[in-house]
């Protein structure tokens, strides 16, 4: 026998609070980025960046961080460190999170978002592109996370670069 409930579910979208962070691994998925996550907060402190956190129940369910100086110089943000829980992705709370942070970057003077999507992902890249993200370019990264256990993860990104011009607002 299937039953069926449809249940609705408020969620808060907010800059995230230093009391966020443990939550951020979600339950040990992402334990191997606690020093990541630590070292993007304090970059919020010091205005370099901005962490933004949907929140329902009292737990984070998607986060999204903007890199405010590594190309202020050109006017543009950069869109990192997304993700939405699993099982609530598909129901507007990326696209929320991306407004939000176009946004802030409006009311900040950038002209420019930017955000890569994993060539292995072609559903983000979808989203990005509904959204107003046009490819620019693509890009391959690695780096080393240390996990809490002290032990050296070495990752790796091959993604799409896409960009969008940030309309200017209006006084």
């Amino acid at each position: 026998m299937t039953e069926h409930h449809t249940i609705t579910q408020r969620v808060t979208f907010r800059p995230c609070r230093r009391e966020d962070l443990p939550d951020l691994e979600w339950f040990g998925r992402f334990a191997r980025y606690r020093q990541h996550f630590a070292e993007q907060f304090e970059r919020q402190l010091r205005g370099e960046n901005a962490m933004l956190i949907a929140e329902a129940n009292g737990f984070p369910v998607g986060r999204l961080s903007v890199d405010l100086a590594k190309r202020r110089q050109e006017a543009t943000g950069v869109l990192w460190s997304f993700e939405v829980l699993p099982p609530l992705r598909s129901l507007g709370i990326g696209s929320h999170l991306i407004a939000m942070a176009e946004g802030m970057l409006r009311e900040r003077d950038y002209r420019i978002a930017e955000i890569g999507a994993g060539k292995d992902n072609p559903d983000a890249r979808r989203l990005y592109q509904r959204l107003g993200y046009r490819v620019v370019g693509d890009n391959f990264e690695e780096w080393d996370v240390t996990a809490p256990d002290g032990s050296v993860i070495h990752e790796s990104s091959h993604e799409w670069i896409l960009r969008k011009a940030l309309a200017a607002t209006t006084p």
